[in-house]
């Protein structure tokens, strides 16, 4: 009897270890793990991802992306600022701040949407 009830305190202990962890990971790992997003935001990000793709390999290739992937990103009431130009968008309530390196791995590497965004209304068409 004593050999049973040793194996089930143990198994009780390995369950409560493995639920301690998985809660853990749960409310921890929430910045982590990348959020969930519906099959028409992803369409939309990957649309924008190509173009700042195309955007930087076209920069790179004359050599001025270097020089530039230092400069801020500022937009702010429809309109954005970059490297001394300022361009007019259509959305009004867009907002964003960062240099262009950053928002370039934002965008492609944690499929940050508003800084796809932010390139594609600065170096885009």
């Amino acid at each position: 009897m004593k050999k049973a009830q040793g194996s089930l305190e143990y198994s009780a202990m390995i369950a409560l270890v493995l639920v301690i962890i998985l809660v853990a990971v749960f409310y921890l790992g929430e910045g982590v793990v990348p959020k969930t997003i519906n099959s028409a935001q992803q369409a939309q990000l990957l649309q924008y991802q190509d173009s700042v793709e195309i955007i930087k390999s076209n920069y790179e290739a004359t050599g001025t992306w270097g020089k530039l992937k230092a400069q801020t990103i500022s937009c702010s009431n429809g309109q954005c600022e970059f490297n001394g130009e300022t361009k007019e968008i259509d959305d009004s309530t867009f907002t964003y701040s960062d240099t262009l390196e950053n928002a370039y791995n934002k965008c492609i590497y944690e499929n940050n949407l508003d800084s796809c965004k932010a390139i594609v209304y600065v170096l885009g068409d």
